[in-house]
């Protein structure tokens, strides 16, 4: 099954209308309670992190699947006004980004320095403690980077931890990952970005 696809916003717009997207994939797929309330918790994440975007950021939302396996789709072609984050960023007292906590957070962020500069994506992995030219430690596929496209998976950055980070790192990975609604209880999530394009997916299966 496939949904609509409708436009969500950060200013707000669509997002109820995209919890009742996910709300009736629940119901049309016949996905037993305690399924379909993963699946709410998913999509509140998602449309969570779309709210929480800085600038200007509107995507297209959608479910795709079935009783087995659901995945939610953020696609975004909009670009953000890069001027105003680093605004927001640099009058912080760190002048990092210090919303970007927790798996969402990072993902958020992925997203927006992905639409602001693709090249600053390399930073992002020195600022979360990895080394730049390792794609494969943050979840950041070098097949991907051969295509000119960086996609990041949440399944290879949890992989990736015990390899090579350093044990300050990890802990704090880790206790992250821990108090994840997301790393709990989705499967995968995937960020694809190529220039200003990004994808987001998140990956459900059920039992």
């Amino acid at each position: 099954m496939t949904t609509e696809q409708v436009y969500v916003k950060n200013d707000g717009e669509g997002l109820d209308k995209a919890l009742i997207l996910a709300e009736n994939f629940a119901k049309t797929v016949e996905l037993s309670t305690r399924n379909s309330i993963h699946l709410r918790l998913l999509t509140e994440e998602v449309l969570g992190m779309v709210h929480a975007i800085t600038g200007e950021f509107k995507a297209v939302f959608w479910l795709e699947g079935d009783a087995k396996e659901c995945r939610i789709l953020l696609k975004a072609d909009t670009l953000m006004d890069s001027t105003k984050r680093k605004e927001l960023i640099s009058a912080s007292s760190s002048g990092k980004n210090e919303a970007a906590k927790g798996i969402m957070g990072k993902i958020r962020e992925l997203v927006e320095v992905g639409m602001e500069n693709f090249d600053e994506i390399g930073q992002l992995q020195m600022q979360y403690g990895v080394n730049p030219m390792a794609y494969g430690n943050m979840g950041l596929d070098n097949e991907a980077m051969s295509q000119a496209m960086l996609t990041w998976s949440l399944k290879q950055y949890r992989e990736s931890l015990s390899e090579e980070s350093s044990e300050e790192y990890y802990e704090e990975a880790w206790d992250e990952l821990e108090k994840s609604v997301v790393a709990n209880l989705a499967d995968d999530v995937r960020v694809g970005i190529r220039n200003d394009k990004i994808n987001l997916t998140v990956i459900k299966k059920f039992s």
